[in-house]
């Protein structure tokens, strides 16, 4: 069957520099060039783009307020239908000769999904969304707009021919909010992503030291989450890896824990795995517990890093409130993954301290943990799935 003729118009397209970006970069890898355009807020210039795949870079009305004081006001008047939109011309000529069958958007940006469902209608073109966030999270309006962007958000996704949601949970919000069913499509790791022999979770990476490992930016909370749990580190004599830059200033305590965090900074992904899988006997998915502000965050999304984990053939740690769908996914499955509530300290010692001594307890973990991840979130099936909705969605022409 040919593949179809894909419009990427979003406010970021596939590339490698971040997070949602390589999600993208993942799903359409392989794609043939000539049948992909991507219009996006920029062209990538540090995160590799799909190779050669033209991308264009497009700016709509108002943007500069979007990183004002004024971007409050400016998302409260676009609710209203009060900034001006970009035209299907303008779009024509930065689209040029494509003839796109399909149009894709993250929703993610209001300026750029509402453009994809205007250019979607007036090319009587089907849209396919991805939904990976709760979008108002992101762009908080005041008061008196909130039901309009709420119903402007509706009309998106409502209106789009195939709905793909990062979680059984972000489907079952979105049920609730707009009124209609999604599909579920899981965040995708990399296929290049392979354990290590399993039998080496049997023993330590240092005898009488477990060595934890995480791999990550510490913002969404995970800073604030190992701070929470540096005393009950500390006390089981954890020694914690972890490939990121130091945290912000609210979780300053670990970049002086030098006697428990090992800083590596930022590194390409595979050199950051291929580390772990050495020296590490387990990886740590940390939710701060209670949640603050990231609570109805951590309720709908689902975390990229905890698929990538399960890769690694290694045993796993999810730590968090039940309500987080990392945790949810994980207490699902007790023989494949430890889990905490991450409020308990002698809870969490509890489990240190076991996958230190219970070389048993390590193989189930990183044996079952690996077929598990495969089960759920087998990368080739993934896209299989992505790739069968939009064939689902395109008409014939």
């Amino acid at each position: 069957m040919t593949p179809p003729r894909i419009l990427i118009l979003s406010d970021e397209g596939p590339q490698t520099g971040t997070a949602g970006g390589l999600l993208l970069h993942r799903l359409l890898a392989g794609h043939p060039a000539d049948r992909l355009r991507v219009i996006a807020r920029y062209v990538p210039t540090t995160g590799a783009p799909l190779p050669g795949v033209t991308y264009r870079q497009l700016n709509p009305p108002w943007m500069r307020f979007e990183r004002s004081r004024f971007h409050r006001l400016k998302r409260s008047l676009r609710a209203h239908g009060l900034v001006p939109e970009v035209s299907a011309r303008q779009l024509d000529e930065l689209i040029g000769d494509f003839k796109p069958e399909v149009v894709l958007c993250v929703m993610q940006h209001a300026a750029y999904y509402d453009t994809a469902l205007a250019y979607a209608r007036a090319r009587n073109l089907p849209l396919v969304v991805l939904v990976h966030d709760v979008n108002d999270e992101f762009e908080p309006v005041y008061g008196w707009a909130r039901h309009a962007a709420n119903q402007r958000d509706a009309t998106f996704y409502l209106e789009a021919a195939a709905r793909l949601c990062v979680s059984p949970e972000m489907e079952e919000y979105c049920i609730t909010r707009f009124g209609a069913r999604g599909a579920v499509l899981y965040p995708n790791r990399s296929e290049e992503l392979q354990p290590r022999p399993l039998a080496l979770a049997e023993t330590l990476c240092s005898p009488g030291r477990l060595t934890i490992g995480f791999a990550g930016n510490l913002n969404y909370g995970y800073g604030v989450a190992l701070c929470q749990m540096l005393p009950a580190m500390r006390e089981a004599g954890i020694r914690l890896v972890l490939y990121s830059q130091p945290p912000g200033p609210e979780a300053a305590a670990l970049t002086t824990a030098g006697d428990t965090c090992d800083f590596r900074g930022f590194v390409p992904s595979a050199e950051a795995w291929a580390g772990i899988q050495r020296d590490c006997d387990a990886v740590w998915l940390p939710y701060p517990n209670p949640a603050g502000a990231m609570e109805r965050l951590y309720r709908y999304h689902f975390p990229s890093k905890l698929p990538e984990y399960l890769a690694l053939g290694l045993p796993v740690i999810v730590s968090g409130p039940d309500y987080a769908t990392g945790v949810r996914w994980a207490r699902g499955r007790p023989a494949a993954v430890a889990t905490a509530s991450g409020r308990d300290h002698a809870e969490l010692l509890g489990l240190f301290r076991r996958l230190a001594v219970d070389s048993a307890w390590r193989s189930q973990l990183a044996r079952e943990g690996w077929a598990a991840g495969q089960q759920s979130f087998d990368p080739v099936m993934i896209r299989d799935q992505f790739h069968a909705h939009l064939r689902a969605v395109i008409t014939p022409r």
